[in-house]
């Protein structure tokens, strides 16, 4: 009998999968020989150091090269100004990005990358001040925030 397209691409996704799996284990293992050489160093000039006591520090996310240093937050700013008043949802700014920058608006990665910075960028501008979150969840928007003494 012969197998169904299903079981071919189950098993042929189950075999990726096994194989990425498989690196990242022996990168896992390298990283791990690495750490005990660099132990081994830090105890020849300090023996009483407390290994244990090191936290685990994240690994940093490259920056995106589609971005200037600033330029996020700018384009929120100027989104928010040209919205007048009105609360705009991040996808939307995250969109014009996209086709400003002559990408793909179909990518479904790229897109949700650049939403996902642009949330990041308007909660910095909520923090500061500047910005202002109406309502939550996905179907939050963002407008500038009001000045005290206005009515929001």
């Amino acid at each position: 009998m012969a197998e169904s397209t299903i079981v071919t691409t189950l098993a042929r996704k189950a075999g990726e999968l096994s194989g990425i799996i498989a690196e990242l284990e022996r990168q896992i293992a390298q990283r791990r020989a690495e750490l005990v050489h660099v132990h081994a160093t830090l105890r020849m000039f300090d023996p009483d150091h407390e290994l244990a006591a090191i936290p685990a520090k994240r690994p940093q996310v490259p920056r995106l090269a589609y971005f200037a240093m600033g330029e996020l937050s700018q384009r929120c700013r100027d989104a928010l100004r040209e919205a007048d008043g009105e609360p705009i949802a991040a996808e939307d700014i995250a969109s014009k990005a996209i086709a400003d920058k002559g990408l793909d608006i179909e990518d479904r990665k790229l897109r949700s990358d650049f939403i996902r910075r642009f949330l990041w960028a308007l909660d910095r501008l909520n923090a500061e001040g500047t910005a202002e979150r109406v309502g939550k969840g996905l179907g939050a928007r963002w407008r500038l925030a009001s000045k005290p003494g206005e009515q929001a």
